[in-house]
């Protein structure tokens, strides 16, 4: 429901923005004011899809837009001919060559330290074109006697054609955020492990989402600079991108309409109120704090969270009152059990004819041997149960075998291929899904689309279809949230499917990590202590989950310090102890080893 609300306030806020012209003919000052706004506003879009989908703190978008203003004043100088359409192109391709080159720091880095490297390169950009001839030096570039008001290549008005592009920028952000790739852009947001544990290349999504990120801001600097014949180190100070950053926080991160507003509510504030351009740098560094503190969803996202918990409670109050039942996955009467769920979305079983092998693994860190000499199988249809005390070695060998650690010696094997020594995001592409210790979710997706991003592998298509909603990408969204919704069935929580993951408790968080991991149809599942906060109720769902996975020929990896609800599931175990394996074989045996009693099981027979 939030999507539509946004989409229909973008609407509106295009509205208003063509009646501008209407309510005030023939105010020259006025709309080219407004035209400086709807270009930067296109900077804040692109602002938001790096720093507000994916997560990476930018604060250099001034960066980009001079870039690529000055790539359009350069066009225009050297070929008077070159209307707005070559101008938008030649900002286009130059403002994503140099996304790209910005993003590469953020392979490596991020956090504070990426936010300082962009903001560096916010400063440096305009002083570069302060002291560069062919930029004009600080005086810049006038194209006043070249350009004028009016697109010949449109015949529509300056204004309008602004609007209008700003609007259909906005729009392909909603669409993208909506679409497989911008899931993909959610999931860095979180850090590399969840992404790379799902089949997504971190490194490439980040540098993917620092040049989407650039092409409205290369946009937006062609336009500046059509519509003010002008273009200048002052153009693109630092500043600038302190009041785009303002922009976005208080319009709202992440949200489709936040850049919009923000940008009309700071950028009109900074054009028509002149004397608070004296200290703008106060006033907004105040505000940023104060909504980061106060509103930290910014005026957009605030409303929308407050809208819906409005509307769901008004839709609950309204059921209850008419007699509907709650969403349920199926009707009561007719209920699988969650063996036959399980084994369900399983099927086809994957073809895994050799399972997990793991032979002489060992990893240190410094002068601490984590693990040392660690041999485990996981067979097809079958649970291996690995156990120990805290700092063992357990979450360091599932690590190990994902791919997030490098092997100081021996080998890793999955289905007849040697995975070791192989980045994780590929690893997980051979059939290998995982849990982690501390749940890892979109946070700001219901339950059902944090499924829906891990079934990019099982209904693939372009990242094109998908964003532009063309027939295979409708097809294939359409079979994966069917997918990712039999997966939430076959964990129970399919009545939950529209809830936000943020608001859920411990239980509900660990249950919905089972049912991503499930949608990418596993040859191989670790789960990394998945029985922790259960309740008796979901431990003895947790366990039926499980023999539905294995009769589905899928193998399971169980690490655990619920040592009964281990032995309940496992055919295998092994046991870790400082690194080290202290015993491993069939389940019987190894609860009736002396040293395991000794070290683990206590008064446990």
């Amino acid at each position: 429901m939030s999507a539509r609300v946004e989409l229909g306030l973008v609407a509106l806020i295009g509205i208003g923005l063509a009646l501008v012209p209407v309510v005030a003919p023939g105010d020259t000052y006025l709309l080219n004011s407004m035209q400086y706004v709807l270009a930067l506003a296109m900077v804040a879009v692109g602002l938001n899809i790096v720093t507000g989908y994916a997560g990476l703190l930018s604060l250099g978008p001034g960066a980009i837009f001079a870039v690529g203003g000055y790539a359009a004043a350069l066009l225009v100088e050297h070929h008077h001919s070159a209307d707005l359409g070559l101008m938008c192109l030649v900002s286009l391709v130059v403002s994503a060559l140099c996304g790209a080159v910005i993003g590469i720091p953020a392979l490596r880095i991020g956090g504070f330290y990426l936010a300082m490297v962009t903001l560096f390169l916010a400063l440096l950009v305009p002083v570069i074109a302060g002291s560069w001839d062919v930029t004009g030096g600080t005086t810049g570039i006038s194209l006043v006697s070249i350009l004028d008001f009016t697109p010949r290549w449109t015949g529509v008005p300056l204004y309008e054609l602004t609007t209008g592009v700003l609007i259909a920028v906005t729009v392909l952000s909603w669409l993208l955020l909506r679409s497989r790739l911008g899931r993909r852009l959610l999931l860095i947001a979180g850090g590399d492990e969840l992404p790379a544990s799902l089949g997504v290349r971190p490194y490439s999504t980040k540098l993917l989402a620092f040049v989407l990120s650039a092409l409205p801001a290369g946009l937006g600097g062609a336009f500046y600079v059509y519509s003010q014949q002008f273009m200048s180190p002052q153009s693109a100070s630092a500043n600038l991108s302190i009041y785009l950053v303002a922009a976005c926080v208080i319009g709202g991160l992440g949200t489709v309409a936040g850049p919009l507003v923000g940008s009309l509510l700071v950028l009109c504030l900074m054009q028509f109120l002149g004397g608070l351009q004296a200290h703008a740098g106060i006033y907004f560094g105040i505000a940023l704090i104060v909504f980061a503190l106060g509103l930290p969803k910014g005026v957009v996202g605030e409303a929308l969270e407050a809208g819906g918990r409005d509307w769901r409670g008004l839709l609950r109050r309204t059921a209850a009152e008419i007699g509907v039942p709650a969403p349920a996955g199926r009707a009561a009467g007719n209920q699988p059990s969650p063996v036959a769920r399980a084994r369900a979305v399983l099927t086809p079983a994957p073809a895994a004819t050799t399972g997990l092998r793991v032979l002489g693994a060992s990893r240190a860190f410094g002068g601490v041997q984590a693990v040392a000499g660690v041999d485990l199988a996981v067979a097809p249809g079958t649970v291996h149960g690995l156990i120990g005390s805290n700092g063992s070695g357990k979450t360091t060998l599932l690590n190990l075998i994902s791919g997030y650690y490098a092997l100081d010696a021996g080998e890793i094997w999955h289905d007849q291929r040697r995975v070791d020594g192989l980045p994780a995001h590929v690893v997980a592409r051979t059939g290998l899904a995982r849990t982690f210790q501390t749940p890892k979710l979109v946070e700001g997706l219901s339950l059902l689309d944090n499924v829906v991003c891990a079934t990019s592998q099982v209904h693939p298509c372009s990242a094109a279809s998908s964003v532009l909603r063309l027939p295979g990408g409708v097809r294939a969204d359409r079979a994966a949230r069917e997918r990712a919704l039999e997966c939430l069935d076959a964990v129970g929580l399919a009545d939950r499917a529209d809830q936000l993951a943020d608001k859920q408790s411990h239980g509900v968080r660990r249950t919905l990590e089972i049912a991503r991991a499930l949608a990418v149809a596993p040859a191989t599942l670790m789960l990394d202590e998945p029985a922790a906060g259960l309740s008796e109720a979901e431990l003895e769902q947790l366990r039926e989950v499980i023999d539905g996975v294995t009769a589905a020929g899928v193998g399971v990896l169980l690490i655990e310090h619920n040592l009964a609800f281990v032995f309940g599931c496992a055919t295998d175990v092994t046991v870790l102890h400082q690194g080290r394996c202290l015993a491993s074989g069939p389940a019987d045996e190894v609860r009736s080893d002396e040293r395991v009693r000794g070290s683990f099981l206590g008064a446990m027979a």
